[in-house]
C-alpha cells in the first residue's frame, strides 16, 4: 500500500494540477510570508541583546574620565592674646585637575584588574603677614601625578566570579531557552494551520465525489425517463438526487470556511488557480525507540533541563556566598609631587604591595540561607516536573504510533473493499433489464459514495495523526520543508 497511488484519488481530484500547492510549498509560504515569525522572532532578538549586554556589563572594559576647573579662595586671620595681629594670610588657587579610571574583570577566573591615573596642576598665590612682616610666596608649577595598578583574586567567595557573573549565565541559559520557544511556536502554529490544510484537502475530495455521484444520478434519471420508467421510480430518483444536492451544498458552504481561513494567511497565494494538494501515499517515519529519542530532542524536556540548569546555578550561587571573603591582591603605585614653597622641590614614591584580605560574618547571613533551602527543593520539584513531562510524551507518542499503525491497515481495507466493488452497478443493470427496484440502485450507490468518503475521511485522519506525531516528536518542520 505505500507506493499504491489511492486510485480514486487520480480520479476525483482536481487539485492534482501542475499547480497546486503541496504541503512543503503551503508551509513555505507561511515561513516566508506570515507576520507570526517575525513578531516571535523579535523576543530571540530581545534575550540576544540581553545576554551581550549582561556579558558586557561584567567582563567589557570600563573606562571612565573625569576632570575638574575650579579657583579657590582662602583668607585666615590669627590674632595672639593681646589682641594683635599675629598673622593674616590670603591665598588664591586655579585648580586643574584629570583623572582616569580602567577596570576589567575576566571570566576566566573571576578577577578584577584596576589601572588609575590622577593629575593635578594647580597655581597657587600666597600672602601671608606676620610679626615679622610681609612674606609671599608665588607658585606657579605644583602638580601632583598618581597613577596605580591593582589585580585580585577571589579564592573562596565568588571565587571563578560564581556570584558576578550569575546574571550573565542565567541570560545564556534564557536565550536557549528563547530559542526552543520560538521553534515551538514556529511548530504549534504551523501544525494548526495544516490541519486547515487538511480538512480543506478533506472537503475537496468528498465535494468530487458527491459530484461523480449526482453525475451517475442524473445519466441515471435521463436513461429511466427514456425508457418511460414508472413514476414512483423517478420520483425516487429524484428524492436520491436532491439528498446528494443537500450534502454537496454543505460541503461546499464547508470548503468555503475553510477557504476564508486559509487566505487569512496566505494573502499571497490563490487558491482558485493555486488549489491545495497532498500526497496521499505519504507515511510517518515511526521512531524505534521512543524513551531515548524524547531524552535526547523533545524541546519540552529540553526546556525542564534548562530549569533545572538554572536552578543549580542558583543554588551554586548561595552555596558560594556562604564562604569568607578571601581575596589576594597585588598593586603598585607611583605618586610624584611638586612641592607648594619651592620651585625646585619635588618628590617621586613608588609602592608596591601583596596581600591576603579575610572577612567571615559569624552570625551569618539569614536571607542567604532561606534562598539556598528554597532552590533546593525546588530542584526536586523539577526532577518530578521532568519525568511527569516525559511520562506524558512518551504516552502520547505510544497512542498516536498505534493509531498511525491502524491507520495504515484500515487504509489498505478500505482499498481492497475499493477494488472488490470494480464492475459494480450490479442493481442498475437489474433494473434496466426489468427485473430490479430503483431503491436497490440508490442503495448501491450509497454504499458506493459511503465507502469512498469514509476511504477520505480515513485518509484524512491518519495525516493528521501524521502531522500530531511529527509535531510531538519536535520534528514538523523537517519532515515538510
Amino acid at each position: 500500500m505505500r507506493n499504491r497511488t489511492v486510485k480514486f484519488l487520480i480520479l476525483f481530484l482536481v487539485s492534482t494540477s501542475v499547480h497546486a500547492l503541496s504541503e512543503s510549498e503551503f508551509v513555505q509560504s507561511l515561513l516566508v510570508n506570515n507576520i507570526f515569525f517575525e513578531k516571535e522572532q523579535i523576543n530571540l532578538t530581545i534575550k540576544q541583546i540581553e545576554m551581550d549586554g549582561d556579558k558586557s556589563s561584567y567582563a567589557d572594559w570600563d573606562w571612565t574620565v573625569g576632570g575638574e576647573l575650579g579657583r579657590i579662595s582662602k583668607h585666615k586671620n590669627k590674632e595672639d592674646y593681646t589682641s594683635s595681629t599675629d598673622y593674616a594670610k590670603s591665598t588664591t588657587q586655579d585648580v586643574r585637575k584629570i583623572s582616569t579610571d580602567i577596570t576589567k574583570k575576566f571570566f576566566s577566573n573571576g578577577s578584577e584588574l584596576k589601572i588609575s591615573y590622577d593629575k593635578s596642576l594647580p597655581i597657587k598665590d600666597e600672602e601671608m603677614h606676620d610679626k615679622n612682616g610681609y612674606q609671599k610666596d608665588k607658585n606657579t608649577t605644583e602638580y601632583l601625578d598618581d597613577a596605580s595598578i591593582s589585580w585580585t583574586l577571589p579564592l573562596l567567595k565568588n571565587k571563578g566570579g560564581v556570584l558576578d557573573q550569575k546574571t550573565y549565565d542565567l541570560a545564556v541559559l534564557d536565550y536557549e531557552d528563547e530559542r526552543l520557544v520560538l521553534a515551538e511556536a514556529k511548530e504549534d502554529f504551523i501544525e494548526g494551520k495544516l490541519t486547515i490544510f487538511l480538512d480543506w484537502i478533506s472537503y475537496h475530495a468528498q465535494i468530487d465525489i458527491v459530484k461523480n455521484r449526482l453525475k451517475a444520478s442524473k445519466d441515471i434519471l435521463k436513461t429511466i425517463q427514456v425508457q418511460n420508467a414508472n413514476k414512483t421510480s423517478v420520483l425516487t430518483m429524484r428524492r436520491s438526487i436532491n439528498k446528494s444536492q443537500r450534502l454537496l451544498l454543505d460541503l461546499e458552504s464547508k470548503l468555503k470556511a475553510e477557504q476564508r481561513s486559509l487566505n487569512a494567511v496566505l494573502t499571497s497565494v490563490d487558491l482558485d488557480s493555486n488549489p491545495l494538494k497532498i500526497n496521499w501515499d505519504a507515511r510517518v517515519d515511526l521512531i524505534q525507540d521512543l524513551h531515548q529519542y524524547c531524552k535526547e530532542s523533545i524541546r519540552d524536556i529540553k526546556r525542564i533541563e534548562i530549569e533545572q540548569l538554572k536552578n543549580k546555578r542558583s543554588v551554586k550561587t548561595y552555596q558560594n556566598s556562604t564562604l569568607a571573603d578571601f581575596d589576594f591582591t597585588i598593586s603598585a603605585t607611583q605618586d610624584d609631587n611638586k612641592g607648594n614653597y619651592s620651585t625646585y622641590s619635588k618628590s617621586s614614591e613608588v609602592e608596591y604591595e601583596a596581600k591576603l584580605e579575610f572577612s567571615y560574618p559569624l552570625t551569618g547571613d539569614t536571607s542567604n540561607d532561606v534562598y539556598l533551602s528554597k532552590y533546593r527543593l525546588k530542584g526536586r520539584q523539577l526532577e518530578l516536573k521532568y519525568q511527569d513531562k516525559f511520562d506524558d510524551i512518551l504516552s502520547d507518542a505510544q497512542k498516536l504510533t498505534t493509531e498511525l499503525k491502524q491507520g495504515v491497515k484500515q487504509l489498505a481495507l478500505y482499498q481492497q473493499q475499493i477494488d472488490e466493488s470494480k464492475g459494480g452497478n450490479t442493481e442498475l443493470n437489474e433494473f434496466l433489464t426489468g427485473n430490479g427496484n430503483i431503491r436497490f440502485v440508490i442503495n448501491e450507490q450509497d454504499e458506493q459514495q459511503s465507502l469512498l468518503l469514509e476511504q477520505v475521511g480515513a485518509a484524512i485522519n491518519y495525516h493528521k495523526n501524521r502531522i500530531e506525531y511529527n509535531s510531538l516528536m519536535d520534528r514538523l518542520l523537517i519532515n515538510v520543508i
